[in-house]
């Protein structure tokens, strides 16, 4: 897909405004993401945070709940996902988040920020040449020494995973259409020269082992269906990381 696809792509998944699982079908992955984050604020205390990329604002308001002391920023390209985000801010009661309609690919009007967290957003511009883009306004909107929190897809820990699935008789799982997962020696190579890397980990490895490869497993076996909200995957996104064999990744940066 190219740009403007991917984006009308995110547009129609807004029809789903409402649910927990309008940006990811996983809801226990999205689980999983929002507790990292919030382990990550507790760390570092930031008193004005931007999600980059936040969709319908499920997690920017879990969080904002969570440290009403901080003040939230959530950005999105998609016209209808800030529309939805907005809805359910409001809905919720939440006075301390902002959603405003803003590219990540294109020079960001906030500056200044503690901290800037994407969850799965720089995997939905659909070249490298763009993400590099989003990585430097992401840069230039955090104050010296501020820290981006990046959770994203990498390929070669999805290759290490599909593995594991065809040694299970499973089917591949294929990158989406509208996805374009990160090399991680190819990011880390360009984000240094903004950030200072402070720590990195597999945070969906053991998740994706138990819920793609046992449980999916099981069902096949079983001529069943596989169902996000299985309780495989509930447990599954209780257990501590582990492992290269899941896409999504956490890596830690401090602006230089």
């Amino acid at each position: 897909m190219d740009f403007d696809e991917v984006r009308k792509y995110w547009e129609e998944r807004a029809s789903q405004n409402g649910s927990a699982q309008s940006t990811t079908r996983d809801y226990y992955l999205r689980d999983i993401e929002f507790r990292v984050i919030r382990t990550q604020i507790e760390q570092y205390k930031p008193q004005i945070v931007m999600d980059a990329g936040c969709g319908d604002a499920w997690t920017t308001a879990r969080l904002a709940t969570r440290f009403n002391e901080v003040k939230f920023i959530g950005v999105d390209y998609s016209e209808a996902m800030v529309e939805n985000a907005q809805v359910n801010i409001n809905r919720m009661g939440i006075n301390n988040v902002h959603v405003i309609l803003c590219d990540v690919s294109k020079p960001l009007p906030l500056q200044e920020m503690d901290m800037v967290y994407s969850t799965r957003c720089l995997i939905n511009l659909p070249s490298w040449e763009l993400q590099q883009a989003a990585i430097r306004n992401i840069a230039g909107s955090l104050r010296g020494k501020g820290i981006y929190l990046m959770i994203e897809n990498f390929i070669e820990s999805h290759d290490n995973f599909n593995q594991v699935r065809r040694e299970f008789g499973l089917a591949e799982i294929p990158v989406r259409d509208h996805n374009l997962f990160l090399n991680r020696v190819k990011l880390l190579e360009f984000a240094s020269s903004f950030f200072e890397i402070l720590n990195e980990v597999n945070i969906s490895s053991t998740y994706y082992l138990v819920s793609r490869i046992i449980y999916s497993k099981i069902c096949q076996d079983n001529g069943a269906t596989p169902d996000y909200f299985d309780v495989h995957h509930e447990l599954a996104s209780k257990l501590p990381f582990c492992g290269e064999y899941g896409p999504v990744r956490m890596i830690c940066m401090r602006r230089r």
